[in-house]
């Protein structure tokens, strides 16, 4: 049975799918694998543990994230709080002084697990406020502009991050425990200097076509991390940039102006 306790386990990730790994997975197929056979970990950078910080304070396990890294959020001088986390209080501020905020991530139980088969294959979601009648996840995001992505063109903050493959799999596997199709909303605060916030539903239609491409993909991801076929590695990412063998020379070309 996936609890809190064991919800990232290796085992427990080794037998579930869950978002943050199909979504690895569509981005380098390399690095998924890599990740699912605990050969490889990614770095824990400062964007990372800020929104790690602020998810913490909300689902009430801030004691638990401070024990954990003391080391990256106290000055070794003076003892004092460092300055990204004094910054990751104002966000946390920002987001209390909301009403409407707080409704939506106070109003329902928190960090939610339950699991589901769908596609034929095991998944498992962790959310961070659910009520039975909505779906809320929390995101601490740089800002609200949409980000440039290679092969996309700009696309939004919510699809860039795959917050509507989150949306979509969660809804579903709630669907498919429940039997009810729920709502899903983002609850949003930015990084940046004055916090910048936002409630988001993301629409049906958005939800379904991102699902649609979760079950077109998601038979070739299992197999890949099943060992029955070979991932294509993107050569971007920092796994695959530790990982490359270099095989040939190649041949320099003029780019044309974009």
């Amino acid at each position: 049975m996936v609890n809190k306790e064991n919800y990232f386990a290796p085992e427990t990730m080794s037998k579930y799918w869950s978002v943050s790994q199909f979504k690895t997975f569509n981005r380098c197929e390399a690095l998924g694998l890599a990740e699912a056979r605990h050969e490889y970990v990614r770095e824990e950078t400062d964007a990372l543990l800020i929104g790690s910080y602020v998810d913490a304070y909300f689902s009430g396990e801030l004691n638990q994230f401070v024990e954990r890294h003391m080391d990256q959020m106290f000055s070794k001088r003076g003892g004092g709080l460092l300055a990204k986390f004094k910054h990751a209080d104002e966000i946390i501020d920002t987001v209390t002084r909301q009403p409407l905020m707080m409704d939506y991530l106070t109003d329902g139980e928190k960090q939610v697990v339950m699991t589901a088969d769908m596609f034929g294959l095991p998944w498992k979601v962790k959310m961070d406020v659910y009520n039975g009648s909505r779906i809320v996840d929390l995101k601490v995001v740089r800002d609200f502009e949409s980000i440039w992505d290679k092969g996309y063109g700009r696309r939004s903050w919510i699809e860039y991050w795959g917050y509507d493959v989150q949306g979509a799999v969660y809804q579903k596997v709630v669907e498919l425990v429940t039997g009810k199709q729920l709502p899903f909303f983002l609850v949003a605060v930015t990084k940046e200097k004055i916090p910048d916030v936002k409630i988001i539903e993301i629409p049906q239609h958005i939800l379904d076509a991102a699902l649609g491409m979760v079950e077109a993909k998601i038979e070739r991801f299992d197999l890949i991390k099943t060992g029955q076929v070979e991932p294509i590695r993107c050569e971007e990412c920092d796994y695959c940039k530790k990982t490359k063998v270099i095989t040939e020379p190649e041949v320099y070309e003029i780019e044309e102006a974009k």
